[in-house]
């Protein structure tokens, strides 16, 4: 049996999902991990980024649809 804890605050988001990366102040669609960072791409579409897995969290709170009408 391992002696290792593993670090139970890191939030693990699905395929899809619309995270937040904390460092920047962006939100981002989680796309993957690969090479122990995370993968988002912008909402409307463009150049993916990568963030680190304990700057990433849920978008808080309800968002609310005025956000979206500069994407019309």
């Amino acid at each position: 049996m391992s002696t290792r804890q593993r670090d139970t605050s890191t939030y693990r988001p699905h395929a899809g999902e619309l995270v937040l990366d904390r460092r920047t102040g962006r939100t981002g669609i989680y796309m993957d991990t690969l090479g122990g960072e995370h993968y988002l791409r912008p909402e409307g579409g463009g150049r993916e980024w990568t963030a680190e897995p304990h700057q990433v969290s849920p978008v808080p709170g309800p968002r609310d649809s005025t956000e979206w009408d500069h994407l019309r």
